[in-house]
């Protein structure tokens, strides 16, 4: 129960607060990162006696070099999640349409119209 309500909040603050909680989780992450940039300029001056300005290009190459790995990686995976999505939706497309053709064997047009129309007239109003 606790896990369905932290769900239902999240969802609320995602709805009602998204920029909010996007703009926020941006700025965590730009300062994780400079954080891991600075740390790792001050490593390599102090252990390859490299000046500042030299420092800074190897963090940037290193940085570029770990982006690209890390991109390597995240295509492979989306390739993976498309191939199975793939092969999934027409199966669950199949089955929806089935579902919902059974369904709608089961009301008449005539009411099935009236609530249409009924929907449309409160959603105008």
């Amino acid at each position: 129960m606790k896990k369905a309500g932290l769900i239902a909040v999240g969802l609320l603050a995602a709805i009602f607060w998204g920029d909010v909680l996007l703009d926020a989780f941006v700025t965590a992450v730009e300062l994780l990162l400079e954080t891991v940039e600075l740390i790792t300029e001050h490593a390599l001056e102090a252990l390859l006696a490299l000046t500042p300005y030299e420092a800074q290009a190897v963090t940037a190459w290193l940085g570029l070099g770990i982006l690209i790995v890390v991109l390597f990686f995240a295509f492979k995976k989306l390739n993976l999640v498309y191939q199975r999505a793939k092969s999934f939706f027409p199966v669950w497309w199949q089955a929806q349409r089935e579902r919902v053709r059974f369904s709608w064997t089961g009301i008449t047009w005539q009411l099935a119209l009236t609530g249409i129309t009924l929907m449309l007239l409160l959603l105008y109003f």
